[in-house]
């Protein structure tokens, strides 16, 4: 079963904010600002996350807050996705490989996760967070 997280859902949004804002914000004003409530201590943790990876830069102090550390067409889903959760984790094979008695059916089966993974890490290294942005404006008429 492939899913993303909500945990990777919320990056994503908090990201896409980011962007769009073009400035400076407080994790307060980002959940302020996002139309699904998020909780402001689950934000905090994953700005705190995507900061320690090096995708926003954190300001102290009464100005403080996040920006973006690098331009939107360089910051990928994948470096979003993966600084919060491991992508790979998302398609769950429940076949024990290390088994003896692994039938030719389980090997096959394990064969098609593996290339869904690969797939799916290479559909999220391709979309931007500039294209997420750009397809927001203008699905929503922004």
């Amino acid at each position: 079963m492939m899913a993303i997280t909500m945990k990777s859902e919320y990056a994503i949004r908090l990201m896409m904010l980011l962007g769009m804002s073009g400035q400076r914000m407080s994790a307060h004003e980002l959940v302020e600002t996002c139309k699904e409530r998020l909780p402001l201590g689950f934000a905090q943790k994953i700005l705190a996350e995507l900061a320690k990876d090096g995708i926003l830069k954190v300001f102290k102090g009464c100005n403080g807050g996040y920006e973006l550390a690098r331009p939107l067409e360089s910051i990928t889903v994948y470096d979003i996705v993966s600084t919060v959760d491991n992508p790979s984790d998302m398609i769950k094979c429940f076949i024990d490989m290390g088994n003896a008695d692994t039938s030719a059916e389980a090997c096959t089966v394990n064969t098609i996760w593996e290339t869904i993974t690969k797939k799916m890490e290479e559909t999220l290294k391709s979309i931007t967070l500039k294209n997420l942005i750009e397809d927001y404006k203008a699905r929503c008429n922004v």
